[in-house]
C-alpha cells in the first residue's frame, strides 16, 4: 500500500465536497432520536482478545506474500472460518502481472452475510503481505514482511465482526466481506495501478445479477499501538457523509485519540478502485500520521510484527464499525 498524492489539498477537497448541492451532508447525517439511542444498546461487544488471536495466527503462518505456502494456508483459513459460521464463501481467482513483470494467480475471498438482503454494506481489507521490506535497512530489503498490521489487522477485525454479529444477528443489513489479494505488490513511487490488483479485478467483475453494496468501508493497518486514523482525502471526496458518521460514532464512543479530526491528502488504496471502477462510495480507515505525511513506523519493514499490535486499537476500530452496522440496521427498520 503506497500513498499517492494529488496536487489538490484534501482540505480543498473536503470544502468543495461539502459545498456540493448534491451532497446535503447535514440532511443525510441527521438521525431519528430513537435510532441514535437504540443502536448503542443493540450492538454486541467487540472481542479484542479473539481479534488479537486472529492477527497472531496469521503472523505464525509467516509472510503471506503471493506464491508462498503461508499465503495458501491463509486463504484456506479465512474461507473455512466463514463457512464454519454459515456464510457462503467464494474464491475469485484472477491473473495478475506485477510491476516486475511476474505473473501470479491472485485469489480474492468473498463472503456474503445474508446475501438475499438489498441493504448491503461492503467491508473489505487485503490479506496479502509485501514480498520485500523495501523501507527497511539494506540487509533486510529483500525479505518479505510478516504484516501483522499491514494485512493481518484488517483481516482479524473483519473476522471478529462476523463473530460479534452472530451473537446478535443483523436483521435488515447484509454484509459483503471481501479480502483482496495482490494489494501490496506495487511499485513504490510508481503508478497507482501497480497496486491493489485484487480490488481492481473485483471492481471490474461484479456480477450483474448480484446485489451491489450501497457503500463500503476499507480497513488497512488498523492494529498498531500508536495508531491514528485521519479523514483520508479520497474518502472525503467520494463519501463525506460516511466519513462524518463513522468519525462521530468513534468520538462519541471514546475513541477520539484514534479517529482524529484531521484531514490528509488522497492515498492510493483499494478504495480508489472500488470508488472509480465499481462505483461504490467507499471510505478508508487507515493509519497515517498527518504531521509526518507517512504511515505507521513499521510500514514495509520486517518489524511489522505481533509485538506492535494493540488490543485497544483493534477494539476501537471493531467496536466503531459494529456501532455503525447496528445504527444502519435500526435505520432500515424504522417506519
Amino acid at each position: 500500500m503506497y500513498r499517492y498524492f494529488l496536487f489538490v489539498l484534501s482540505v480543498f477537497i473536503f470544502t468543495t465536497s461539502c459545498n456540493n448541492p448534491n451532497n446535503n451532508t447535514e440532511k443525510n447525517i441527521h438521525q431519528d432520536k430513537k435510532i441514535v439511542e437504540t443502536f448503542w444498546q443493540n450492538a454486541p461487544a467487540f472481542n479484542a482478545d479473539s481479534c488479537y488471536y486472529f492477527v497472531n495466527y496469521q503472523v505464525q503462518l509467516g509472510p503471506r506474500n503471493p506464491g508462498s505456502k503461508a499465503h495458501q494456508l491463509c486463504v484456506e483459513w479465512i474461507k473455512n472460518f466463514f463457512e464454519k459460521n454459515n456464510v457462503k464463501t467464494e474464491l475469485q481467482k484472477f491473473s495478475g502481472i506485477t510491476f516486475d513483470k511476474k505473473q501470479w494467480t491472485g485469489i480474492n475471498i468473498i463472503a456474503k452475510y445474508k446475501p438475499e438482503l438489498k441493504n448491503r454494506i461492503l467491508l473489505c481489507t487485503h490479506y496479502d503481505t509485501r514480498p520485500f521490506a523495501d523501507r527497511d535497512s539494506e540487509k533486510n530489503k529483500s525479505h518479505p514482511i510478516l504484516g501483522a498490521n499491514d494485512g493481518g489487522s484488517g483481516v482479524a477485525v473483519l473476522m471478529s465482526i462476523l463473530q460479534a454479529i452472530h451473537q446478535k444477528p443483523l436483521q435488515n443489513t447484509g454484509i459483503d466481506f471481501v479480502f483482496f489479494d495482490l494489494e501490496d505488490y506495487g511499485n513504490a513511487g510508481g503508478e497507482s495501478e501497480t497496486w491493489c490488483l485484487g480490488s481492481q479485478y473485483w471492481a471490474k467483475n461484479i456480477p450483474l445479477t448480484s446485489i451491489k453494496p450501497q457503500e463500503g468501508i476499507l480497513l488497512d493497518m488498523v492494529g498498531d499501538t500508536n495508531a491514528v486514523f485521519p479523514k483520508e482525502g479520497l474518502s472525503i471526496r467520494f463519501h463525506p457523509v460516511l466519513v462524518h458518521n463513522i468519525w462521530s460514532i468513534a468520538q462519541k464512543a471514546g475513541y477520539s485519540n484514534y479517529f482524529i479530526d484531521q484531514s490528509v491528502n488522497e492515498i492510493t488504496d483499494d478504495h480508489l478502485f472500488i470508488n472509480t471502477l465499481a462505483n461504490i462510495p467507499c471510505i478508508d480507515i487507515v493509519h497515517y500520521y498527518p504531521q509526518k505525511s507517512d504511515f505507521f513506523e513499521h510500514h514495509h519493514k520486517i518489524s511489522d510484527d505481533i509485538k506492535n499490535i494493540s488490543k485497544t486499537t483493534l477494539k476501537a476500530v471493531g467496536q466503531t464499525l459494529l456501532y455503525y452496522l447496528y445504527q444502519q440496521d435500526e435505520k432500515h427498520n424504522a417506519p
